[in-house]
């Protein structure tokens, strides 16, 4: 693929060269297609495109999401890739019994403890405990880029039920904390649960993801009809 340079003025209160390395020849015939269709400039359209991206990397992204982990080993080998990413100056915080692997080692390597003691005191009223938590979370990570793992609605699962940690995930939900937000579940302790639990987990979270071993399946699924199978 042929390297195509553009040397484009663009109006930004004074003239100001942009050179763009690697635009191919396929490309800008689409991009001058385009900029005549519309009636403007393809200067108008790069300019337009550079703003709306600029503007998407000022934006606090907001992802809420299921990871399901089939041993204490994929767990690990997963924080550790969250752990040694890059996060830019992000706000790192964890949450959940002090007894977990997941929390002493998050931990260990410097991220903020979102958890309000007394625990277990305070989980036996889970919803109360739950927005009080996140209540306070949401106060230090305000306008901050934010990663957040957390491990409560993973043991309200296991002490309570799935359908209450569905409830305290949409509690989670409703208080429109930004983030990209980790929600790790033991598979091996879902095995009781029923399928409408299960769904109810999956629909409260942006995307599902398995762990095994040291790799990330990311779980979809989607609505379809009987007749679709024969095709």
């Amino acid at each position: 693929m042929q390297a195509f340079y553009i040397l484009v003025y663009l109006i930004l209160g004074m003239s100001k060269v942009l050179y763009v390395r690697g635009f191919n020849d396929k490309l800008h015939q689409k991009l001058d297609d385009q900029a005549k269709k519309e009636g403007i400039s393809a200067a108008n359209i790069l300019e337009n495109a550079f703003e709306d991206w600029l503007k998407n990397k000022q934006e606090i992204p907001t992802k809420h999401y299921l990871v399901l982990y089939s041993d204490d080993e994929s767990l690990q080998k997963f924080l550790e890739k969250v752990n040694e990413l890059d996060h830019d100056g992000w706000f790192r915080a964890t949450l959940g019994p002090e007894s977990h692997k997941g929390v002493q080692y998050l931990k260990k390597h410097g991220w903020y403890d979102a958890t309000i003691s007394p625990y277990r005191q305070g989980i036996k009223k889970v919803e109360k405990y739950a927005s009080k938590v996140f209540d306070s979370l949401a106060g230090v990570t305000d306008k901050k880029q934010s990663c957040f793992v957390g491990f409560m609605t993973e043991d309200v699962a296991h002490h309570h039920s799935l359908d209450k940690a569905s409830d305290v995930e949409n509690i989670f939900n409703s208080k429109g904390i930004g983030g990209i937000v980790f929600c790790p579940y033991d598979l091996r302790k879902l095995s009781n649960f029923n399928f409408v639990e299960m769904f109810k987990i999956f629909d409260v979270h942006d995307e599902s993801f398995i762990l095994k071993e040291n790799e990330i399946f990311q779980f979809n699924m989607d609505k379809t009809n009987c007749a679709k199978l024969f095709l």
